[in-house]
């Protein structure tokens, strides 16, 4: 679906050099909103539009650790668009071998009636384009 090359920066590591939990979600949600920009929502027009995310749920599995300064792979595997939005994310170092999986759960929102809302139709429509 959608895929970027990141490093593990000193920001994402706790004391013994390993990636923290908090990273992966960032890293995920980081590359929604390249998925986004990619498909004509950049975070300008995003706000323009009134909408933000606001992140849910999330389940994470670590398989192996990625270290600090290690190159690796995030690759969105599915991202379903309706009233929320479901993404699966897999985290694959140098080897490429898969080290995490994050499932992520975020909502649309409204920042100035500070509510969660339903996607846009013209969001809906960009992405599944017989509606």
């Amino acid at each position: 679906m959608i895929c970027k090359n990141y490093v593990v920066t000193g920001e994402d590591v706790n004391d013994y050099m390993v990636m923290e939990d908090t990273a992966y979600i960032s890293y995920t949600v980081r590359l929604l909103y390249q998925f986004l920009f990619c498909n004509g929502f950049s975070k300008e027009k995003l706000n323009y539009m009134h909408l933000g995310l606001q992140e849910g749920n999330h389940e994470l599995i670590i398989y192996k650790n990625l270290m600090f300064t290690e190159h690796f792979l995030v690759e969105m595997k599915h991202c379903y668009l309706a009233d929320k939005i479901n993404i699966k994310s897999c985290f694959f170092n140098s080897k490429n071998e898969c080290c995490a999986e994050v499932i992520k759960e975020v909502k649309w929102f409204d920042p100035i009636s500070k509510e969660v809302v339903k996607t846009p139709k013209q969001i809906l429509r960009h992405f599944y384009p017989k509606i």
